[in-house]
């Protein structure tokens, strides 16, 4: 698939799903938005750029310690609805850019703080959105993200992002933590630290409501979940819920710097 189908499946997909992320709790809360806000330490003279923003809960969580914060994400419908929940939280520090991860609009060294979260597993290329990451801080900036993770398992591996991908056309790869790392080497940032302690907990209902899978889709997704591999119930804690399905992601919660 080409960056262009990508992109187009992004818009089209997080376009007409965009009200609902303004109340799912997944993005607005969670461990991940403090952790990534204590490891940066924010100073007031501070530059930050949120990457794929969405509806720019991790780009509000930064605004009250930066001087300035850029909510940049590919599609327009998601950065109405950040907007207007800025204008909610009277936050005048927050500026909104539209465009790609892959490219983006802004010069050499200009960021003292970058962070994606929730979000790169729906890049084409993550070596690009890296590269221009390293390209876009200042020396000594850093990198922070966060975002679901697959296990270093083959059969897992294949599993959960072969239902991923039936949930939400955009999907492109849930990686393992040891790419992660290679990667993030292979584009000029030092890993200061790694974390995987931490998992996205689903329950299945909201998680296709949120998505807009279609119903079709949806039964399938159902029956995969209901009968998993033993590896694959055991790597996302799967089990039933009061009628419902429960499971957990992995989230690699990394910081780089650059040199």
């Amino acid at each position: 698939m080409t960056s262009n189908r990508i992109d187009s499946a992004v818009r089209q997909q997080f376009g007409k799903q965009a009200a609902y992320y303004v109340h799912s709790q997944v993005h607005m809360s969670g461990d991940t938005l403090d952790i990534l806000v204590d490891w940066a330490q924010p100073r007031a003279t501070d530059r930050a750029l949120d990457v794929a923003t969405g509806v720019g809960f991790t780009g509000f969580a930064f605004a009250p310690h930066a001087g300035q914060v850029v909510a940049y994400d590919l599609t327009h419908e998601m950065l109405r609805e950040a907007i207007g929940i800025a204008g909610q939280r009277s936050l005048t520090n927050v500026r909104f850019v539209q465009g790609p991860a892959e490219h983006l609009p802004f010069s050499d060294d200009t960021f003292d703080i970058y962070t994606c979260r929730t979000a790169p597993h729906h890049f084409f290329s993550v070596p690009d959105f890296l590269a221009e990451a390293c390209r876009v801080l200042k020396p000594g900036g850093q990198f922070l993200m966060a975002d679901t993770v697959t296990v270093e398992d083959p059969e897992v591996d294949a599993w959960q992002n072969r239902i991923e991908l039936l949930r939400d056309p955009s999907h492109v790869r849930d990686y393992a933590p040891s790419e992660w790392l290679r990667f993030i080497g292979q584009a000029g940032l030092s890993t200061l630290r790694a974390d995987l302690a931490l998992h996205t907990h689903l329950t299945f209902n909201d998680w296709v409501e949120r998505s807009g899978t279609p119903p079709a889709v949806v039964d399938e997704l159902r029956a995969a979940y209901l009968n998993p591999p033993n590896a694959v119930a055991r790597a996302f804690a799967i089990a039933p819920q009061d009628g419902d399905i429960a499971f957990a992601w992995p989230v690699l919660t990394v910081q780089a710097v650059k040199p």
